[in-house]
């Protein structure tokens, strides 16, 4: 088999996200080196003064100033508000001020990297079950303007091979063995029917006029449209690439259908095989179900496994 990417439809749905996929396969370039570390800093301070505005420290929690507002009839007000504290104590509380100067002269990258460090200690007393102390992203922020830490930056020499526990923005680098290699121009798709792909489809093609179209995507169910959506992605990528478009597993009007034989079956396991050292020649999605969370994930887990999904994939649930 040749090497290739199989991709669920939920993935192929978000359009833009799909389109970054296909280019980063094609070319190798996985982007890790886009952005540099300041740039990153300016976009985190940006979406930082954007919080510190909708949810000030005023509102008693950090939730939509909507959701405090009562809307019902008067004999429920008592109830709705004897009923807000407990409602609110899930959400975080809100963020102090901040003066922007001060945020763009104190807060720099390295205490950028301090800030993200916090969520490891905050990760490890969470599985530790060490609730003692008080976490508000805002406001360690805050605190690291007026209090500065110094970090080891010793931890993030990339001068000796590697594989990194977290990502760090102050040196992003490929570990050995990890960076990604060229796919090469796109060869062609393969778009797997299912029965809510093959409906939609049909309803769409049935239709003369664009209004009509529209009108046909809006009597359709949900899931039906995001078959639709998702093979409508795969294909405006492949026909960019000029690259031919086939269906298995049934027909789909203006596209070539084939038909699959047991020899293309073991194929295609054969491809998804893991080797040794990890790889693939068929790239593919894992579905990872904890039940040890949620012990219902267990049957759900065999429920989707029984539905007409679009691409291989393999289901895990762990327990």
């Amino acid at each position: 088999p040749e090497p290739g990417t199989a991709v669920a439809e939920e993935y192929a749905l978000a359009k833009k996200n799909f389109a970054d996929l296909v280019q980063s396969i094609s070319t190798g370039n996985e982007g890790l080196s886009c952005f540099s570390a300041q740039e990153q800093l300016d976009e985190f301070k940006e979406n930082y003064l954007a919080y510190v505005e909708k949810y000030p420290e005023t509102l008693p929690a950090a939730v939509d100033a909507s959701k405090l507002k009562f809307i019902g009839m008067e004999k429920d007000k008592d109830q709705f508000r004897a009923n807000m504290e407990t409602y609110l104590s899930q959400f975080p509380p809100g963020a102090p001020p901040v003066d922007k100067q001060q945020l763009e002269a104190y807060f720099n990258v390295e205490q950028y990297q301090a800030f993200r460090n916090k969520f490891w200690e905050q990760t490890t007393s969470v599985i530790s079950g060490d609730e003692s102390h008080f976490f508000s992203p805002p406001h360690i922020v805050k605190n690291l303007m007026n209090e500065p830490e110094k970090v080891d930056n010793t931890i993030y020499d990339t001068t000796y091979p590697k594989v990194p526990y977290s990502f760090t923005h102050i040196g992003p680098f490929y570990a050995d063995g990890t960076r990604a290699t060229a796919g090469g121009p796109i060869q062609g798709a393969i778009i797997s029917v299912t029965p809510n792909l093959e409906v939609a489809a049909k309803a769409v093609a049935s239709a003369k006029t664009l209004r009509e179209k529209a009108e046909a995507l809006q009597f359709l169910t949900k899931t039906q449209r995001s078959a639709f959506g998702a093979a409508c992605s795969v294909v405006a990528q492949a026909t960019k690439a000029g690259a031919p478009i086939v269906t298995i597993g049934g027909k789909l009007p203006g596209l070539n259908s084939i038909d699959a034989t047991d020899s293309d079956v073991k194929d295609a396991l054969s491809a998804m095989a893991i080797q040794d050292d990890g790889s693939t020649k068929l790239d593919f999605f894992i579905q990872a179900y904890r039940a040890g969370d949620f012990s219902f994930y267990a049957d759900y887990a065999v429920h989707r496994a029984t539905e007409a999904l679009a691409g291989p994939r393999q289901i895990v649930v762990t327990k």
